[in-house]
């Protein structure tokens, strides 16, 4: 952790607002929104679950009206059948359309225990339904295989398996995961991709042995353990995208250019291993929409050189990976970068080719589906006084000194060890930077936080700067450097939406500190 503290941005520090945050109750009528859009009639059969075709009984003479009464009994079913998921199984509590969040942090606040002081996950399982349905949607002619990394919670597998969804599994563990999830009768064969391109040969087995038939390699040696320890698999060649424009770039770790693709088509004809297609995956967070545009002209490229009479490979399987946003209101959206990908495949592999397509969306399910709600533990209010007979304004030229001067990393150090010392109240939270807000380091991201005063103190509506510490005894357990507050209490909550992906996936126990609590919630 010692190398990163260096590295921290004060653009990842959290934004702040009220409990009654526009921002954060729109999210959920947006949400909630998606569900009544119109669904491409050929999209809801994707939804492939048992019983459902058993209760359709359609008659109609005209062809459209007959699909939208079909779409109709299906969608109905699928509520059905995800309402038994969400309360039976999973124990979730029904919430009324357009309930703000706050509204639901602040009932369970009050429900649990006065003496609970533990932070806790508020999960919304139907947004994962959601998501799913805005793919097909939008995206309907690649199927979508959960990205397992991102969040592995089992919760997040039941529900997208039970919408016939895929996963992509890099380790052997996740691949456990999946089995303990959906079932020993779970097919393995068609909806699980091993996904990693560099493989220990125990996982290999592992996934061979479990029947999983699909994985990736993006040099020779990988092509030399699969011939002997996976002979029978279908395989998928990971090209090298360009991926500039993306937060966390994958290129520099995996792929192949065009030479070294050339160099695998011809060792595995020698080989005689089963290639069956191309992979790619732009980044994480990707935020621009034409680097899929390239990345597919790319595939399409080695998708021709692989029929040629030298290798004789008739490639029928393509990846385009994952990179996708969570959120509608980021730029670009969701449906503006699934726009460019049907524009692309519609010119570069036409359906009428038949190829199978996948992708591997992983923040795009998980991200937004979570809530963390923390409390006050400890506080520290009129911090300055702490200060050594030092005057504030001599802290103040200090800190706008340190501001006007070039970055580097000891001033940049400098730089947030002097917003702490010049912040008036200090608050002490249950969760911090080795649990959920590890994403602060390690995924750039921004952290907005909203307040409850559960003793419904008054204390005005002045603002102070204000420092948040994890509960860890590091220093580097700094979650907001200078942040406004008003004067909180201990018992007070702060909560952040939208912390569902690489959060609790990362976090580890570190000082016996760690978020294992989940409380499930789903609306219709």
């Amino acid at each position: 952790m010692a190398d990163h503290r260096h590295h921290r941005k004060e653009t990842t520090k959290p934004e702040t607002s009220n409990s009654d945050s526009r921002r954060a109750d729109d999210n959920e009528h947006d949400e909630d929104d998606i569900i009544e859009k119109p669904v491409r009639t050929n999209l809801v059969h994707q939804f492939s679950i048992q019983g459902a075709d058993e209760i359709l009984d359609v008659q109609g003479h005209d062809e459209d009206e007959q699909a939208t009464k079909v779409d109709q009994r299906r969608r109905r079913f699928l509520v059905h059948h995800l309402r038994e998921l969400f309360e039976e199984k999973l124990g979730a509590k029904h919430i009324d359309y357009g309930q703000s969040t706050a509204s639901i942090v602040k009932k369970f606040c009050e429900e649990l225990p006065s003496d609970n002081d533990e932070p806790f996950y508020i999960v919304n399982l139907s947004h994962y339904a959601r998501q799913y349905q805005q793919w097909m949607h939008f995206l309907g002619r690649i199927r979508p295989f959960y990205a397992v990394k991102s969040n592995p919670s089992s919760f997040i597998i039941k529900v997208l398996a039970e919408l016939n969804g895929g996963f992509d599994c890099a380790s052997a563990e996740e691949l456990e995961l999946v089995r303990k999830s959906c079932g020993d009768d779970f097919d393995f064969a068609t909806r699980i991709i091993y996904a990693h391109p560099c493989k220990p040969i125990s996982h290999i087995q592992q996934f061979r042995k479990a029947g999983v038939q699909m994985t990736v390699v993006d040099n020779e040696d990988e092509l030399h353990k699969l011939k002997q320890h996976w002979p029978e698999a279908r395989v998928l060649i990971r090209l090298k995208p360009n991926d500039t424009h993306s937060m966390s770039p994958f290129s520099t770790k995996f792929g192949a250019n065009e030479r070294e693709c050339i160099t695998l088509l011809r060792l595995a004809r020698k080989l005689n291993i089963n290639l069956v297609g191309c992979s790619f995956h732009v980044g994480s967070r990707c935020l621009d929409p034409n680097l899929y545009t390239e990345a597919l002209k790319q595939a399409r490229r080695i998708f021709d050189i692989a029929q040629q009479d030298e290798y004789k490979f008739n490639f029928k399987v393509l990846d385009i990976g994952g990179g996708f946003s969570g959120h509608n209101w980021d730029k670009p959206s969701f449906p503006e970068v699934a726009q460019v990908i049907n524009h692309t495949l519609d010119k570069l592999f036409p359906e009428s080719e038949g190829i199978t397509m996948m992708s591997e969306p992983g923040r795009y399910f998980s991200s937004g589906g979570m809530t963390l709600v923390t409390r006050i533990t400890s506080r520290r209010i009129h911090n300055l006084a702490y200060k050594s007979n030092e005057p504030v304004v001599q802290l103040d030229r200090q800190m706008s000194s340190i501001a006007s001067s070039s970055e580097t990393k000891d001033e940049n150090e400098e730089s947030e060890r002097a917003l702490i010392e010049s912040a008036e109240n200090i608050y002490y939270i249950n969760d911090g930077i080795y649990g959920t807000f590890n994403a602060i380091i390690f995924d750039h991201k921004i952290f907005i936080v909203h307040y409850i005063k559960m003793n419904n103190a008054k204390s005005g509506n002045k603002q102070f700067k204000s420092v948040i510490f994890g509960p860890t005894c590091d220093s580097i357990d700094c979650i907001a450097h200078s942040i406004d507050l008003p004067l909180l209490s201990i018992g007070d909550v702060l909560w952040f939406p939208d912390v569902g992906s690489y959060t609790n996936a990362c976090a580890s126990n570190f000082n016996g500190f760690q978020t294992k609590k989940f409380l499930f919630i789903w609306r219709n």
